[in-house]
């Protein structure tokens, strides 16, 4: 039996990373540099990595510690293929309704994406991907692909669900209280069809929910690119526009707000589930 050959997607090699660009780079920073199909990234006394034409990296260690050299491999390296392979990330943690829709909540870090997600885990939804995914149009549908299926938590997200204990995690850097989590036992590797789009903010006294017309939720949207500060250094504002206007087109957005300074991610997952998710199935 012939077996075809599988060609990867892009290669990581280590050596000795000399930032040889054959583009002048069009952004220039102290520990980054880059153009549309070059990046280079230094984290001092970690690693540097250069990453070129999406299909390759170099990865110089700088020390033995592993899990930092991948941290930033990972949050870094991975999203500089992406952009070169005209995809963009975006910042989203997500979870699957019981008929495998999937639905998908935008915001900042620390605004609450982890523990809502992982409060619809405990009441019977799949975890699909935790901080980002890809969103795209495929045969018109918008569909979307879960990152490495690593759940990247803070102590204060732990402490407010009961999927995970706290010694399920480990931590992410010395210096920060943040956990990391695996889930491959249930990841969902396939692109899957994306119901919503959930901007969760945290303001005021009350939960609220809000249909958003999709004028407002494509430039929400916008916002919520990861590693956005790159597009225009890597020129990438076209593939913005466009990615940005065809995904709004195909899939509707809400806005759903809970309060800053109170315990309430039970019942704000309750009323996402109620006003958005078992709305949208009746």
């Amino acid at each position: 039996m012939n077996q075809e050959e599988v060609i990867p997607d892009f290669e990581v090699v280590l050596g000795t990373v000399v930032p040889d660009f054959k583009k002048e780079p069009t952004v220039k920073k102290p520990f980054t540099q880059f153009n549309e199909n070059e990046f280079f990234y230094q984290m001092p006394d970690i690693a540097r990595y250069f990453v070129t034409d999406g299909n390759k990296v170099v990865i110089e260690p700088l020390c033995e510690d592993w899990d930092s050299i991948l941290l930033f491999f990972y949050s870094n390296c991975i999203a500089a293929i992406l952009f070169q392979k005209d995809q963009i990330p975006f910042h989203v943690s997500g979870v699957l309704d019981k008929k495998d829709g999937l639905w998908l909540f935008a915001a900042p870090s620390r605004t609450g994406k982890s523990t809502t997600a992982l409060k619809l885990k405990e009441k019977g939804y799949t975890y699909f991907t935790d901080d980002t995914a890809l969103i795209m149009v495929e045969d018109n549908q918008c569909v979307a692909i879960a990152s490495y299926p690593v759940l990247r938590a803070w102590e204060n997200t732990m402490n407010n669900q009961q999927v995970y204990a706290l010694s399920d995690g480990k931590q992410l850097r010395a210096e920060i209280n943040k956990f990391g989590i695996a889930f491959h036992d249930d990841f969902v590797a396939t692109s899957q069809k994306v119901k919503g789009i959930i901007f969760l903010e945290m303001k005021g006294d009350s939960i609220q929910i809000e249909r958003l017309k999709s004028t407002d939720g494509m430039k929400r949207l916008g916002d919520n690119i990861y590693r956005n500060n790159w597009i225009h250094g890597m020129n990438k504002q076209l593939l913005q526009f466009k990615t940005l206007s065809i995904i709004s087109q195909k899939v509707p957005f809400w806005t759903a707000v809970r309060p800053k300074d109170k315990p309430s991610f039970d019942s704000f997952a309750d009323a996402i589930i109620n006003q958005i998710i078992e709305a949208d199935e009746k």
